[in-house]
């Protein structure tokens, strides 16, 4: 790794010293300056030197907490058991110009920073353009920065609606802004990204640099955008060519950027970082993505390190307590963020649909040695003995052959029942519904196992209880595209994976949708079809097979500087498929029989909606209608379905669902800001105990706990979303302090003037 330098640069008028960090050998080689100056910025290098930096805005989306602004507040995602930035999620009086909560929240003026502190380094950029007249690289320095401001503004624009349209770099102290209205803001983006288009190469001379491609996808994405329902109130003269540009962009992308055959090569099957073609971060989906690098000589340097490593890890060493710890492989789990239950666990066809699969983590390996010598020894309620060496004995010492802790997502019309009596419901591990099922690739009995839905006795046609509850705590299958085990430090926040911002799959629902709206619904569903056939098994596929990049543990470099943990790193390469739709309990030709064949995903049309499909419109129904008998709430209900199944937690939701004003609709899945008496999946109010029981260590028979012991699904804070106001984001209160009217300070009236409705 070569020694990277820094650029200091005058990127504005006054005292503003930036430092522009390299975004790692892979695409930057910079010449090292001790000594820079404005002057500098008047020079063809300086200014390439510039639209260099502008790569480093990509890694801070993935450096802070940005997840409470793509991710939070939606379906597909609730609070976990951290409160960190949880307004965001239940939309409660906290949420406003200046958003409060725990230490970790993030602010509501942190994307508008960031974002308008790079738009002022791009506006200097094309302000200076007649500096590279005759420059060999002008097109790739102007059409970086035109990319990067269309980008830019396509963000704030859909979040935040109308907002200053700034196009030329400040000259010193300016703060008088006014808010554009969105279709100025629009104009620009598309033509921005048109002159990105332009200027751009076929494909940048090193890895991770922009290309014309990336600004086609973006252009795909900006006319989709200002055709959507978020500007139905003027941009009916657009929606027509904007849904033909829309696919004419989309196409190119997707000629240039095909599909990767297997869907776990493109998170999942992570090894080591920095990997070449194909792996997850270098393979031919990637249209854009942020370049990290381990090295040490980035460290604290350019947003390095990427935080999406931590943001959707449960606290597994407590879910599976007594049997795990942290390790470096499982990750550390900051809990920000847990999946919806009733969204995510029925939203797809888990017999034939993979990317379940490959997309959440359902099974850890024990990795936690008995404390003492007394607790050596277990004893079952049968007064067998279960010796714990036995489950942890040094084989390895990565790949465990001893399941930990498995979660079961046994829906009703896979039969699979499992009695509450053996399931443990609460978040913590209930020492007493320990060893109860057994794992069929060891014969072992899995210490601590909870599902989806567990019943009172075999015989009975209804569940009673589920362990997936949609209170605040880390109790979930987790989201596991992130996790990297190639990092140098045990308990990092930062991974070192690049982190992938589009990919061409995102073209096919581009694709998909212009067709929809155009009323063209079974030529839109046609488009994703290569998606759906590459979801589904392949034929000799294992589909109990299980990956995520903490397997990138086993073989990374740097075990040797982690060596206290290097046998407490366990994977288990198993998933709970078979447990979950049946065959745990026959034997292995059955599953080998299962794995020989490919699985089939139902071919969609207007008149065939997938049976998943029709539970998420048959329960958005319940409060809007339109799902049952509107053929585009219906069409456009499926596309955002299958973009779930695809794309799950990739940072696009909360933008997609607010674009189509789909939101207030979604969030019935997402009981923290629906309500504040939430109900799980069966309708309970809390975590009934009915049928639970412990047994008496001195006499072995069983002690029914009391139905009194409920603990009930509350959220104080929550069910506060209202359409009027929350699907725009405040006006950051920092920025209203600082801008001015007629050279005074904005009057309380003058800001309610500027802010968006409802704040």
């Amino acid at each position: 790794m070569k020694n990277i330098s820094r650029i200091l640069t005058i990127v504005a008028a006054g005292a503003l010293l930036l430092s522009l960090a390299s975004c790692g050998d892979k695409f930057l080689n910079e010449v090292q300056r001790t000594k820079i100056d404005s002057s500098y910025m008047d020079t063809p290098d300086g200014l390439y030197s510039m639209s260099q930096s502008l790569y480093i805005q990509f890694r801070q989306q993935y450096y802070a907490e940005t997840w409470a602004f793509t991710n939070a507040g939606t379906d597909e995602f609730m609070k976990g058991g951290d409160d960190a930035s949880e307004a965001f999620n239940t939309y409660d009086t906290r949420y406003g110009a200046t958003i409060t909560g725990s230490a970790n929240t993030m602010g509501a003026n942190y994307m508008w920073d960031a974002l308008y502190t790079w738009l002022n380094r791009a506006n200097k950029i094309i302000d200076k353009a007649e500096v590279l007249e005759g420059y060999a690289k002008k097109d790739e320095v102007l059409g970086t920065a035109y990319f990067l401001r269309g980008y830019d503004y396509l963000f704030l624009v859909n979040q935040y609606g109308d907002i200053p349209l700034v196009i030329h770099a400040a000259e010193g102290p300016e703060r008088e802004y006014v808010r554009n209205p969105r279709k100025d803001v629009y104009d620009q983006i598309i033509s921005d990204l048109e002159n990105a288009y332009k200027m751009l190469p076929e494909k940048g001379d090193k890895d991770g640099k922009l290309d014309k491609y990336a600004a086609a996808h973006y252009l795909a994405q900006a006319h989709l955008w200002r055709a959507s329902e978020c500007n139905a109130d003027w941009n009916g003269t657009f929606k027509d060519n904007d849904l033909n540009e829309v696919i004419k962009y989309a196409k190119i992308v997707i000629a240039a950027h095909p599909l990767v055959a297997r869907y776990e090569d493109l998170f999942a099957n992570h090894t080591k970082n920095n990997a070449p073609a194909p792996s997850p971060e270098n393979n031919s989906e990637i249209v854009l993505k942020a370049s990290h690098d381990v090295g040490t000589t980035e460290r604290g340097n350019g947003y390095a390190g990427n935080m999406t490593l931590v943001w959707f890890v449960m606290p597994y060493q407590n879910a599976f307590a007594g049997f795990m710890s942290r390790d470096v492989a499982g990750g550390r789990s900051y809990q920000r963020l847990k999946n919806t239950p009733k969204y995510t666990y029925f939203l797809y066809d888990l017999k034939n649909d993979s990317r379940f699969w490959k997309s959440f983590k359902t099974t850890w390996a024990i990795n936690e040695f008995p404390k003492s010598k007394d607790d050596w020894t277990y004893k079952l309620k049968d007064g067998s003995e279960i010796y714990m060496p036995d489950y942890f004995n040094g084989e390895g010492p990565f790949f465990s052959k001893y399941l930990g802790g498995m979660y079961i997502i046994n829906r009703k019309e896979y039969g699979q029942k499992f009695l509450t009596e053996d399931i443990d419901i609460a978040f913590n591990a209930t020492p007493r519904k320990r060893f109860r099922i057994v794992d069929y690739n060891t014969g072992k009995l899995i210490p601590t196992t909870k599902a989806l839905l567990t019943y009172h006795s075999a015989t009975d046609a209804e569940p009673e209880n589920t362990s997936m509850n949609p209170i605040k705590d880390g109790q979930n299958t987790m989201l596991s595209k992130y996790l990297d085990g190639d990092i140098d430090i045990y308990n990092s926040q930062y991974s070192y994976r690049d982190a992938i911002v589009a990919r061409s799959a995102e073209d096919y629902f581009f694709w998909a949708e212009a067709l929809i709206r155009q009323g063209k619904y079974n030529e839109g569903f046609a488009v994703l079809k290569p998606l759906r056939d590459r979801a589904q098994f392949r034929a000799g596929e294992e589909r109990d097979k299980y990956m995520d990049g903490g397997q990138a543990f086993a073989t990374s470099s740097y075990r040797a500087s982690i060596s206290a943990h290097t046998n407490r790193s366990v994977f288990y390469p198993k998933n709970s498929y078979f447990y979950s739709v049946g065959g745990w309990d026959k034997d292995q030709a059955y599953r080998d029989a299962v794995n020989a064949e490919a699985s089939v995903l139902p071919v969609v049309t207007e008149g065939n909606y997938p049976p998943e499909d029709e539970y998420v419109m048959n329960f958005l129904a319940e409060t809007n209608p339109k799902y049952k008998s509107d053929a585009f709430t219906r069409a456009m209900c499926y596309l955002l379905n299958e973009k779930s199944r695809e794309m799950y937690g990739e940072f696009l939701r909360y933008n997609d669902l607010v674009r189509t004003r789909t939101l207030e609709d979604r969030l019935r899945f997402n009981d923290q800001s629906w309500t504040q008496n939430m109900t799980d999946i069966l309708g309970h109010t809390g975590n009934t105990h009915t049928g639970e029981y412990i047994l008496d260590e001195k006499t072995g028979e069983k002690v029914f706990v009391s139905d009194g012991d409920r603990e009930k699904y509350l959220s104080p804070n929550g069910g506060h979303f209202d359409k009027n106001t929350h699907y725009l984001r405040p006006i950051p209160l920092q920025h209203l302090n600082r801008i001015t009217k007629d050279g005074k300070a904005l009057t309380t009236d003058e800001m309610n003037e500027i802010q968006n409705p409802g704040y």
